[in-house]
């Protein structure tokens, strides 16, 4: 179980797989990704299935980037990790909600 940022940040080296179960562009909830490259600013995600899919490809095929941000900007349920906007964590403010589980 993930429980902060710390143990995410670790986790999302293996490359695994999560589903997006909340996404601030509606079209995004439900996909299947994967951790594709991490860095130290942030993690690159693909949509394992579609190799042409515009997520995949972005970022000269690295994928869909999303920032680590700072820890008060994150909240962890189970094994579902939530980013916002802001500390406040509202739902205006939620840009993903990612649910990881091994495949």
């Amino acid at each position: 179980m993930i429980k902060n940022l710390s143990q995410l940040k670790k986790f999302c080296v293996n490359h695994p797989y999560f589903e997006i179960v909340a996404h601030c562009r509606p079209e995004c909830i439900g996909q299947i990704r994967k951790v594709n490259v991490v860095d130290t600013t942030g993690f690159y995600s693909i949509i394992p299935d579609d190799p042409n899919a515009k997520a995949t490809l972005a970022n000269r095929g690295k994928g869909s980037y999303l920032e680590w941000s700072k820890a008060p900007f994150w909240k962890f349920d189970n094994d579902v990790a939530s980013v916002y906007s802001s500390d406040k964590k509202t739902d205006d403010s939620l840009i993903l909600s990612m649910a990881f589980n091994p495949m």
